[in-house]
């Protein structure tokens, strides 16, 4: 994205200006007719065999007709759920609309769906400057006016072709000078900053493993038990996972500083157990000592 923005800018000589476009409930309001429909225009074109594309045809409707609220096993609270509104679960949704967010095969089809306005964006408007993830959209101008009448156009063609709503209270239109908040990240065209609460998030969980939460054996109905005795390995390799998953994001922003500061003040005890691989990028489990 920063090398958009400085091409954009020809490298901070000029102004220009961003639109961000989040799509309503996406994954619960995915229209399960169209999203069949286009499936099927994309398997007629391929090189198959007629069998293996209505095998593939049948397949596909069943998963994306499958209703999991008609056979599930219920984890976790009941009264959490009911708290959830009720644009964020396919409990209250129609039939035909919405697909599971947890299934990898929903990620696919979401891809399938989306893209008849990543063509629509790039094929009739010309969008040059465009970036999306998931249901993220992200369009770069040097002209405001330009980004209302993309807004515009990209707004009626998700609804007339695709049924969906652009979240109104998430669109943005600002300076790409003031930093561009996008999938967990501030983008601008001299650094990457990661988002405050990504890193607090972290120090919560941080916090949590050194008091001997997120540790299945330590929890119990009493008392939780503090990191005092020793992990085993298993546990040690989970920690360590986890903390690399956090640290795989950071790695990707002007970060050192941080990290160095989060591995020095917060991983308390975790540093007997946890041994740091490059300029911190990464950890790996320590070799227990002979």
């Amino acid at each position: 994205m920063r090398k958009d923005i400085n091409k954009i800018t020809n490298n901070k000589q000029t102004n220009a200006y961003y639109l961000k476009l989040d799509i309503q409930s996406f994954f619960y309001t995915i229209d399960k007719n169209i999203l069949y429909e286009l499936l099927s225009e994309k398997v007629a074109r391929l090189n198959f065999s007629q069998k293996d594309k209505e095998d593939l045809l049948w397949l596909s409707k069943k998963i994306i007709f499958h209703n999991p609220c008609t056979n599930y096993i219920q984890k976790g609270s009941l009264d959490a759920l009911k708290k959830l509104p009720k644009n964020k679960s396919l409990f209250t949704t129609p039939p035909d609309k919405g697909l599971p967010i947890g299934n990898l095969t929903s990620q696919f089809f979401a891809n399938v769906y989306l893209n008849e306005v990543d063509q629509f964006i790039k094929r009739k408007l010309k969008v040059k400057y465009y970036l999306r993830y998931a249901d993220d959209m992200l369009f770069l101008s040097r002209d405001m006016e330009e980004l209302r009448d993309i807004e515009e156009e990209v707004r009626k063609f998700l609804h007339k072709k695709l049924k969906l709503k652009i979240k109104d209270n998430k669109t943005k239109y600002a300076s790409v000078y003031s930093g561009i908040d996008y999938l967990g990240y501030i983008v601008t065209p001299d650094y990457i900053l990661s988002r405050d609460r990504v890193v607090n998030n972290f120090k919560k969980k941080l916090h949590y493993f050194n008091k001997g939460f997120l540790i299945n054996r330590r929890l119990c109905m009493e008392e939780v038990v503090p990191l005092h005795d020793p992990l085993t390995q298993e546990e040690i390799e989970d920690i360590c996972a986890s903390v690399n998953s956090t640290f795989g994001h950071l790695k990707w922003a002007n970060s050192f500083s941080l990290r160095q500061n989060l591995y020095r003040k917060s991983f308390g005890i975790l540093t007997k157990y946890l041994e740091p691989q490059g300029n911190l990028e990464s950890f790996r489990p320590r070799k227990p000592s002979p």
